[in-house]
């Protein structure tokens, strides 16, 4: 793709990977401007006016945003995130594309920090803060979404599988559905690494991470993988590994509550809240899980999954964040919370004023979903 002399327009920037994508668009040379409802004045028909060469809009934008609407009517190019960023990625000498049901973003991150070390100069693109690392033209490390089937729109050299389970049931009949997704991206790439092929035992041993977690390991097996892969050296790989921070809201810590952690995490999916549980469990005596589903459709579908993760722990139900959805009979959070016996709440005060009131009772509160719940202590 051709940046010079463009002007392009990103509906949604304040999303995590458009914000890097418009950094790499700067990058290229093209001048960048972007809306989104998160920040004032929001989506506006205004924004959008002749001088722009291209539009980019996310998954989270509909058919009939006005902004969207508007550079259609004025001929306007137009191109969904998926499809730009596969134009970024065509730019790169080798392509290494993350994918997979949970974990792509640390196993992105960390496969970044094990590149850097290497001395490999990579770019790398992901969909959790640090979301850019600029570095050369010869590697691009990026996480490839299953959603909607958006990473068969990539062209890896290497791809990556960190595992495979049954998610967005909005876009996918089952799970074979999405083993032959996963398969089809594999099938793209010169060289395949699967998480469940991958010899996690011996690739970690003496590895000492800094984030917690079984599966953090499985994750980190899979760096060094790529990083053995590209000749870096043992050393180097444990070294970048062992000092791996994590990324944002994968058990963050947040701050305090009296004397009381206060935590942040992404799990949204039944397999993604045992795996927390259990990690909080290892570090903590007491502590409360405080959910946020993240969609009508997933909290229905999995419901049965959901009752089991949470039933194991001492947790709380916020308000279902719709996302792209309207209400649905038996996947909303007072529905989990009926079948647990939990409270549910449907209002940040309100919620905040019960953990500030039941702290004193735990180590730690930990605040989990893909939604908007890790912004409830922002004030």
């Amino acid at each position: 793709m051709t940046f010079t002399h463009k002007v392009i327009h990103f509906i949604g920037i304040g999303g995590v990977s458009m914000g890097a994508l418009s950094k790499l668009a700067q990058l290229e040379g093209a001048a960048v401007t972007g809306s989104d409802a998160g920040i004032a004045p929001g989506h506006d028909a205004g924004n959008i006016h002749t001088g722009i060469d291209l539009v980019i809009y996310n998954g989270a934008i509909s058919d009939d945003n006005v902004e969207l609407v508007h550079a259609r009517k004025l001929g306007i190019e137009t191109m969904g995130r998926e499809q730009f960023l596969a134009h970024i990625e065509a730019g790169y000498k080798n392509r290494i594309a993350v994918a997979g049901s949970h974990g792509k973003s640390t196993t992105t991150a960390m496969i970044g920090a094990v590149l850097v070390a290497g001395g490999l100069e990579p770019t790398v693109h992901n969909g959790a803060h640090p979301n850019l690392v600029v570095g050369g033209k010869d590697y691009f490390v990026t996480e490839a979404c299953e959603f909607k089937r958006s990473l068969l729109r990539l062209s890896p050299t290497v791809a990556v599988i960190t595992n495979v389970d049954f998610d967005h049931v909005d876009c996918y009949r089952d799970l074979d559905d999405i083993k032959s997704t996963f398969d089809q991206f594999a099938r793209k790439a010169q060289v395949v690494f699967r998480g469940d092929e991958v010899n996690t035992q011996e690739l970690v041993r003496g590895l000492k991470l800094r984030v917690p977690g079984r599966h953090n390991y499985a994750n980190a097996a899979l760096a060094v993988a790529v990083g053995r892969h590209f000749g870096i050296q043992a050393d180097t790989i444990k070294h970048a590994l062992e000092g791996f921070g994590g990324i944002s809201r994968r058990f963050e810590t947040l701050g305090k509550i009296g004397d009381c952690d206060l935590i942040t995490d992404y799990a949204h999916h039944p397999a993604e809240i045992n795996a927390l549980v259990q990690t909080a469990a290892g570090l903590y005596k007491r502590f409360l899980i405080v959910f946020q589903p993240h969609t009508y459709t997933r909290t229905a579908v999995l419901f049965d999954g959901f009752v089991h993760a949470l039933g194991k722990c001492d947790c709380v139900l916020y308000r279902t964040f719709s996302a792209r959805e309207k209400p649905l009979e038996g996947g909303a959070a007072g529905d989990l919370a009926r079948a647990l016996g939990r409270r549910s709440f449907a209002r940040g005060d309100a919620l905040r004023r019960y953990l500030v009131k039941v702290a004193f009772r735990y180590d730690a509160i930990i605040l989990t979903g893909a939604g908007d719940l890790y912004k409830l202590f922002n004030n």
